[in-house]
């Protein structure tokens, strides 16, 4: 039914359809050629753009670490110098009036116990259990980020957040370089959402990218709701945490995949760094987005080109198509019985030829006619005498059959015949006596397993097989000892000699068999 339909379709609508096809391929092909190369070179884009969104967020706070470190070494200087405790009190307020992130600033002495502080806040309070405290005396003047436990109370909420201090001390020496005690400050962790809100102000005006400040045991220092205060291991922080700054495609715990920029602090100047690690992520499909729009864009130019194509195939396939029409007019007319030539002249080369073509083909077939009626009366007088022959030489060759096969019957030896696989072919009179199976009962079995002890079932199938791989049966043509069993499984011992029949029309072993003792 289906190949009815083709072949009702006209050459003029088959070239049309043939040139939407090419049309829509040649779309496919450029869609997907455009997906591995400016696709592949716009989602490079979007990763590294997102990867330095990560570095310059690493800059920035590096820098603006650097800076309040600075000045926090800078008034160690100056408070070492022996200024007086009311001078000394006038410093720290100013700093801390000078950069509004400054929680606290407070001075202890040797043991621990705060003596100048900011607003008097914990002055008289002991923080030698302080982690800053004991950092700054064993020359580690940062600490990573914290929550708040002695100021909490005092400084009050912080907008429905707990607060967190980043912090800065230095031991305090005098002239003879003694330590005299130590200069801590708390950096309020809103620093960072101000640095944070600064770089991504404009970056997430028209889509979702998210900043997350790691530690460098993996703990999200700043981040979104849900993954801030988590602990996370991926592939991106492996290789921030190596010094490497790049992008990648990574599914996080949340399910989803992100496309991901990495980068880490590497410290400035005399600053060290703290080891943060910074992700910015972007959920894939929303980084993509614009991929995906070059794609439409693509395919319905693709598509509208396809279409033109389409309607200037059909006008092409109609011009093409008129002349072969003719054609089929004087190939009806010739039917018909009308003395019709087809024009030797056409609108296109190809067309004439074949008017001359065909106006050469219908002479020929006329002459021709003539001469196949003289051919296949000779022929059939040929086929008669021949199907004689045949019929003749099949007659011998079937009374050739039965005197082989009454010689195998009538032989005073049992006969077996076994094709290459191994099963029964041949099996006469005397085999019936020798084994007691009858010929129907063994006619396509396994020789094997009909005549031979288990034993010998290996070394029979490592000999077929040997056959055949090689070709070659060094078992043919020589008198040989077997061991075989019979029908009831009593084993016997036989003598036979095994014949080798190979050839297009027949592939066969055959062998003759008695018993050893008739042999004797």
């Amino acid at each position: 039914m289906m190949n009815n339909r083709i072949h009702r379709v006209g050459l003029g609508a088959g070239l049309a359809i043939a040139f939407t096809a090419l049309s829509v391929l040649l779309t496919l092909s450029l869609t997907l050629f455009s997906d591995r190369a400016a696709s592949n070179q716009v989602r490079e884009s979007i990763g590294a753009n997102l990867s330095e969104l990560a570095q310059q967020t690493a800059s920035r706070l590096d820098r603006s670490m650097y800076e309040r470190f600075r000045e926090v070494r800078l008034l160690t200087e100056r408070l070492g110098g022996g200024l007086p405790p009311e001078r000394g009190r006038q410093e720290i307020e100013a700093l801390q009036k000078s950069y509004p992130h400054y929680a606290w600033i407070g001075v202890t002495d040797t043991a621990g116990v705060v003596r100048t502080a900011t607003r008097g806040m914990l002055e008289g309070v002991d923080v030698s259990a302080r982690p800053w405290f004991r950092n700054a005396l064993a020359g580690r003047p940062m600490s990573d980020v914290h929550d708040a436990v002695l100021l909490a109370p005092l400084l009050g909420p912080s907008g429905g957040e707990p607060l967190r201090f980043v912090d800065i001390a230095f031991p305090l020496k005098d002239t003879s370089g003694q330590t005299t005690g130590v200069l801590g400050v708390h950096l309020s962790w809103k620093w960072a959402n101000d640095i944070r809100d600064t770089i991504f102000a404009s970056v997430t005006r028209h889509r979702t990218v998210e900043l997350l400040i790691v530690s460098n045991t993996g703990s999200v220092l700043l981040g979104p709701t849900g993954v801030q205060g988590t602990t996370l291991q991926l592939p991106s922080l492996e290789a921030a945490g190596r010094g490497v700054s790049g992008h990648s495609k990574e599914t996080w715990p949340d399910g989803k995949t992100y496309l991901v920029g990495y980068s880490h602090d590497a410290g400035f100047d005399g600053y060290p760094g703290l080891g943060w690690r910074l992700l910015v992520r972007q959920t894939l499909q929303e980084a993509y987005e614009p991929v995906n729009q070059l794609h439409r864009r693509l395919l319905a130019g693709g598509l509208a080109g396809a279409l033109l194509f389409s309607l200037l195939g059909w006008l092409a396939a109609r011009l093409i198509t008129r002349p072969l029409q003719n054609l089929t007019d004087v190939a009806r007319g010739i039917e018909a019985g009308y003395a019709v030539k087809a024009p030797a002249e056409a609108a296109y080369r190809e067309v004439a030829a074949l008017g001359q073509a065909f106006n050469s083909l219908v002479k020929s077939l006329q002459e021709n006619e003539a001469e196949l009626r003289h051919s296949n009366a000779a022929l059939e007088r040929r086929v008669s005498e021949r199907t004689a022959e045949l019929r003749e030489a099949l007659d011998d060759v079937r009374a050739n059959e039965e005197r082989v096969q009454t010689v195998i019957d009538t032989a005073q030896e049992a006969f077996i015949g076994m094709d290459f696989d191994g099963c029964i072919t041949d099996w006469n009179n005397e085999a019936e006596k020798l084994f007691g199976w009858k010929r129907f009962e063994v006619l396509g079995q396994s020789l094997a397993d009909t005549l031979l002890p288990e034993r010998f079932h290996t070394t029979f199938v490592q000999a077929l097989a040997h056959f055949h791989t090689t070709g070659k049966a060094p078992f043919t043509g020589q008198r040989m000892r077997r061991t075989v069993v019979n029908r009831q499984g009593r084993e016997m011992v036989v003598e036979m000699k095994i014949g080798l029949i190979h050839t297009t029309e027949v592939q066969l072993f055959s062998a003759f068999v008695r018993p050893v003792n008739d042999a004797r």
